[in-house]
């Protein structure tokens, strides 16, 4: 175990059933000596204090490890199984570290002559399974990754100690998305609505071609899209803006609100919504020296170079200002001595949930809605305080540097019951018409060129029987005569369908703002989407050679470390290309409505990874393009089933695959029967960093000169690899979408002692680490995900309705305690109070005056006394 704090609480349980070591690899000289609590200089200590058998922390790591150890050693159910005490020769240490007053906790089990110190209950459980079971003490017995060297990952998974945690694609709203402290279960249950979400849909077809407008776009991007995409991704921005107005992040309170328990159960953060996001130009004193002058912050801020002088920090002076040189040395000089120069840092104002408050914040003082969750020690300290010591009134609360715990539990607890409310809605936006054309059905003509019976005919057998066919066709149109006017005998050539569908550029998901033209993450890990390859999908990635010799390094072996899966343990991403709404057939036999997107699939590879030939192509065999490369992939695909797409196209379809792809987008036309201008690929070829020129979103209008926006930077060390075929899309539901990708998040200052613990602790933390990994896709996206499952058309409307929501069900809890404490004070008093004696009795024992009792009295309780116990 490795965290910030000291596990408190735990207790041993009732009537527990000890497990004692019979012997031990404990050696005493294997301890720390730094055991006294000094303090430095700075205020900080750094020592090692000895914890006793029954303290919290010990308690845990005894019951765990017990309970675990019965497990594997058959005893029978039932019993609480409990170590009786360590091995000899060990002993339980907390390491303290940082700030005196509140320094970071960290408990190691130290004393193994064969490992220098155990972090978790999950490293030492093997090895106190080897020391039971092994007499002889052969250390190539133990499982433990200290003796058998292998990763802590492997032997926890194999032992069966991952914690367990229900799927999101079938569950409901993860930790993100829990119920807020405070509220009853019956008041959400009231509030949930159960849906038939279905199997999710997944599919690979080729790209539809957009119809060619020849006087240029008409329809209108729209200017919120625009306007957050250029200022997150566009090239030779500085400031970037990653937030949206409208979306759901966690503010960070400057001071914190101190807990009941100090650090540990502070309310560090408070949900809000962005209102504006602005750019504050500041004078500040120059550095010394020129280095510090013409470095750029690369988060909030960024220092702006003067206006007479390159960025670059050269001298030179362009040749049309050089007309009065004197003059300008002279400007250049009084520039110099200027003390001063400006930078601009980015600050959005926040609309705190709960409360009438609004935030102005910096940039690098807020986090993404998903990045954060309140600690399980912050909630079980709100439902200790008690009601009465509540505001229940959040409409009067504004948080400030006096405010106490008791004051803010109640507004805290409503803003994040607000907030998990609303990141359970979604909506797409901003609707347009998208035109694409398909090609027609074989039954609206037949074709009028002669059939060849062998495909494997020569060059010069082709030509023949071409020259065959134009001779009689030449000769009915000469029997026509020239005043028949007759074209029958000519071939008509059926016309490609326009379909018009509509689509939208954006939707809102759960506490985010997504866009067509950006990177989303996935839930599906890459390996659960074609982990060998198919015909239009490449295999996964595999590790970097360096990536294997770095494995090499920690295990301490030579051998080719299998347990690295390379891109295939990582996330999966899509560049978000089109959002619409389909038909979908129900078990009813009715129709419902589904919206799905498409877009291109890529995967993290390793930044040095050296990829195939065939990187470029779906299958890896053939690098050509063009027609014969197409008709190649297309050959062995099946007649797909046709289904109700939601365009008003009769019976053709574009949507529905046989098999993982599409070979065209009318499944009803086989492919030899199509054009080459339907059936070749796209003549443009999807690179890291750059788009496809054929996307559906370039007949939107842009900006004049603008140009499509870039992949935004992968995380440190990776790079982005596309893995389907060139001129293919894939078609997923929405309920797929993982969220948003922030580029770097992980280096955010907030969130540096989260990704140090992740770091730092064992991997009986595992599912807090990958939730951590999975927002910049290093891990799955199932591991962090949004799963708004309620849609409401416009955000204002669920940011009402989740208000609303949240404050009747809090009120509801609230009636309910008050209920509980009234009874509880009733049953009290209905308890007969104590009597005091009076002064006489308990200060002269002699005047206590004389009790006369009835004889009658007497006899009839000897009577039933009698009686009684006869009966």
């Amino acid at each position: 175990m490795s965290g910030r704090g000291v596990s408190t609480g735990h207790v041993l349980p009732a009537n527990p059933t000890y497990i004692d070591f019979p012997i031990s690899d404990g050696d005493p000289g294997q301890w720390p000596t730094n055991t006294t609590r000094v303090v430095d200089s700075e205020g900080h200590v750094n020592y090692m204090r000895p914890v006793p058998l029954d303290e919290s922390l010990c308690i845990k790591w005894r019951c765990e490890v017990g309970a675990s150890l019965a497990v594997r050693l058959n005893k029978p159910a039932g019993p609480n199984y409990v170590l009786r005490g360590w091995p000899e020769g060990y002993q339980m240490f907390d390491h303290n570290k940082g700030l005196a007053g509140a320094p970071r906790h960290d408990a190691y089990l130290i004393g193994s002559s064969h490992a220098k110190r155990f972090r978790s209950v999950p490293e030492f459980i093997p090895h106190a399974l080897w020391l039971l079971t092994d007499p002889t003490l052969n250390r190539a017995n133990c499982a433990c990754k200290y003796c058998n060297r292998k990763p802590q990952r492997e032997i926890t998974a194999s032992m069966g100690l991952l914690p367990r945690r229900s799927t999101p694609l079938s569950g409901g709203p993860t930790s993100r998305g829990q119920r807020a402290p405070g509220a009853s279960a019956s008041t959400s249950a009231s509030v949930r609505q159960v849906r038939d979400r279905g199997k999710p849909y997944a599919a690979i077809r080729r790209t539809p071609r957009p119809v060619k407008q020849p006087t240029g776009p008409k329809q209108n991007m729209s200017r919120e899209r625009n306007a957050d995409l250029r200022t997150a991704y566009a090239e030779g921005m500085e400031l970037r803006r990653w937030f949206r107005d409208g979306e759901l992040l966690w503010c960070a309170l400057n001071p914190p609100i101190p807990g009941l328990a100090g650090d540990k159960d502070a309310i560090t953060f408070w949900p809000g919504l962005v209102e504006e996001a602005k750019i504050k130009s500041e004078a500040v004193a120059k550095p010394n020296s020129h280095d510090e002058t013409s470095e750029k912050n690369t988060g909030a801020d960024v220092v702006m170079a003067d206006a007479t002088r390159p960025i670059d920090g050269s001298n030179d002076v362009p040749a049309a200002e050089s007309l009065n040189s004197s003059s300008k040395s002279t400007d250049n000089d009084e520039d110099k001595r200027v003390p001063w120069t400006v930078v601009q840092t980015l600050w959005y104002k926040i609309k705190l949930l709960g409360i009438p408050y609004s935030y102005n914040i910096r940039a690098d003082q807020v986090l993404p809605y998903q990045a954060h969750a309140p600690s399980d020690e912050l909630i079980q300290a709100i439902h200790r305080v008690p009601l009465e010591q509540m505001n229940t009134n959040t409409d009067t609360f504004k948080p400030s540097d006096t405010t106490r715990f008791a004051e803010a539990a109640a507004p805290f607890a409503l803003a994040v019951q607000i907030a998990a409310n609303l990141a359970g809605y979604w909506t797409p936006t901003d609707d347009w018409e998208y035109k694409f054309s398909i090609p027609p059905s074989p039954d609206v003509a037949p074709s009028p060129f002669p059939a060849f019976k062998s495909d494997n005919m020569s060059l010069h057998a082709v030509m023949n029987a071409s020259m065959a066919y134009n001779a009689s066709l030449s000769e009915s149109i000469s029997a026509a005569g020239p005043s028949s006017g007759s074209t029958s005998i000519l071939p008509t050539f059926p016309r490609a369908q326009t379909v018009t569908q509509i689509r939208y550029q954006g939707l809102w998901w759960g506490a985010e703002r997504v866009w067509t033209d950006e990177l989303v993450r996935l839930k599906l890990s890459r390996g659960q989407v074609a982990p060998e390859g198919t015909e239009n999908i490449l295999p996964p990635a595999g590790p970097s050679r360096r990536a294997i010799e770095y494995a090499r390094t920690l295990d301490g072996s030579s051998d080719d470390c299998e347990e690295i899966v390379g891109a295939a343990g990582r996330g999966l991403f899509m560049l978000l290309e089109g959002l619409y709404v389909v038909d979908v057939p129900k078990v009813n036999g009715s129709t419902g409505k589904e919206c799905r997107a498409t877009g291109t699939l890529y995967e993290l590879v390793d930044e040095d990874w050296e990829g195939d030939a065939g990187e470029g192509s779906g299958n890896g065999k053939d690098s050509g393009k063009g027609k014969g490369k197409a008709t190649e992939q297309s050959g062995g695909t099946e007649a797909p089933v046709t289904s109700t797409n939601g365009v008003t196209t009769g019976s053709i379809s574009i949507e529905a695959p046989s098999g993982p792809q599409l070979a065209n987008p009318n499944p009803a036309v086989p492919v030899e029967r199509t054009t080459s201008d339907i059936v070749s690929h796209s003549d443009s070829i999807t690179v890291l960093g750059q788009r496809t020129a054929s996307s559906s979103n370039e007949l939107l209008s842009r900006p004049i000169l603008s140009s499509p926006f870039p992949l935004p930077p992968p995380p440190e060390g990776f790079r982005f690899r596309p893995i389907l075929t060139p001129g293919y899309e894939a078609v997923i539901s929405l309920n797929l979408i993982a969220g948003r990708y922030y580029p770097r998040l992980l280096q955010h200052p907030l969130l540096q002692s989260c990704v140090e613990k992740a770091l730092d602790t064992g991997s009986e933390n595992v599912v807090e680490a990958s939730q951590l990994w999975a927002l910049e896709g290093l891990a799955p996206g199932f591991n962090n995900t949004m799963d708004p499952v309620r849609w409401r058309p416009t955000r204002v409307g669920m940011i009402r309705e989740a208000d609303k929501e949240a404050r009747q069900g809090l009120e509801e809890h609230w009636r309910a305690r008050a209920r509980e404490k009234e009874e509880s004070e009733a049953m009290e008093a209905s308890y007969l109070p104590l009597q005091q004696l009076p002064d006489y009795v308990t200060n002269d024992a002699g005047v206590i005056p004389a009790i006369e009792v009835l004889e009658t009295n007497v006899s009839s309780m000897e009577v039933d006394s009698q009686g009684t116990r006869g009966d």
